[in-house]
């Protein structure tokens, strides 16, 4: 057995990391780890959901679990109803601090070519830093990475993670905190670890504009929270509108909605179009006293 850790614990005691497992009839407590056997594992062939925890609610539960389940479907992983359900209940009733709760669908045990019959469902929680207001006004660097993405599935959350990782280091390594990830033509994908918010001057006036998803971001539920509370429109952008843009915001379930300050190093012209919206977040989660 190898223990199911995530991939950032920074030699986190297991004292402040809790897990969990489906049995085939609940969701349990789970102390030992994935089966070596479990295909997951072997060949990273899982999905994976990640929900922020923030005063003993499970944001937007029930986005991340039909973003799962769909994905799941589109993978050929069964995922019955009874999981589902359980899925939900354990979700409405978490009980655990401040933190980030994950959710992997497996494929079970199995030869590379076989169908899925018996997926594997583990769940893990691990505290972790949700930005402050003080952070969320400041905002974050971000930078257009040199380096297009050329393969497929960018935008699946799956266990074949590491182009997001290098992505994200790359970015690290420039000194930002995130990065802007092209695809081979020069458009822009997503974040390495996020969705991206572009507010687009224009004659008309300002357009809220988001990568289309023919060109595979993923589907980030609070990305999909954004476009149910504002109109926000698809079409391709390249690093040349990145530039003009009013504002511009990374959003994913631990940053929220997060304002970019600067973008390749050069300070954007402002951030109150991106830290409005961070606040209104906050504001229908019950979350604006606490950040």
């Amino acid at each position: 057995m190898l223990p199911a850790l995530p991939s950032d614990l920074r030699g986190m005691s297991s004292a402040r990391f809790r897990s969990w497992r489906w049995d085939g009839n609940d969701i349990v407590p789970h102390r030992a780890g994935v089966p070596l056997s479990d295909r997951g594992f072997r060949y990273g062939q899982h999905l994976f959901e990640s929900i922020a925890v923030r005063n003993g609610a499970a944001l937007l539960a029930s986005e991340h679990l039909k973003l799962l389940t769909n994905s799941a479907e589109e993978k050929g992983i069964p995922v019955s109803r009874k999981m589902t359900s359980a899925l939900r209940k354990f979700a409405a009733g978490v009980t655990v601090p401040d933190g980030m709760l994950r959710i992997y669908l497996t494929a079970g045990e199995g030869a590379p070519e076989s169908p899925v019959l018996t997926p594997g469902l583990y769940l893990t929680w691990e505290p972790a830093h949700f930005p402050t207001g003080g952070e969320l006004k400041k905002g974050i660097d971000l930078t257009v990475l040199k380096k297009p993405f050329s393969g497929e599935g960018w935008g699946i959350k799956s266990g074949n993670y590491e182009a997001h990782l290098t992505a994200l280091a790359s970015a690290r390594a420039a000194g930002a905190g995130e990065g802007v990830v092209l695809d081979t033509k020069g458009r822009v994908l997503s974040c390495s670890m996020g969705n991206l918010l572009v507010w687009l001057p224009g004659r008309s006036g300002i357009t809220l504009v988001t990568p289309p998803q023919e060109r595979g971001p993923r589907q980030g539920a609070v990305l999909g929270w954004v476009r149910r509370h504002q109109e926000v429109v698809e079409r391709d952008l390249r690093s040349a509108d990145l530039q003009r843009a009013a504002a511009l915001a990374v959003t994913n379930s631990r940053l929220g909605v997060m304002p970019v300050a600067r973008l390749n190093g050069e300070k954007l012209p402002g951030t109150s179009l991106a830290v409005d919206l961070s606040q209104s977040y906050l504001r229908v989660h019950g979350l604006l006293g606490n950040a």
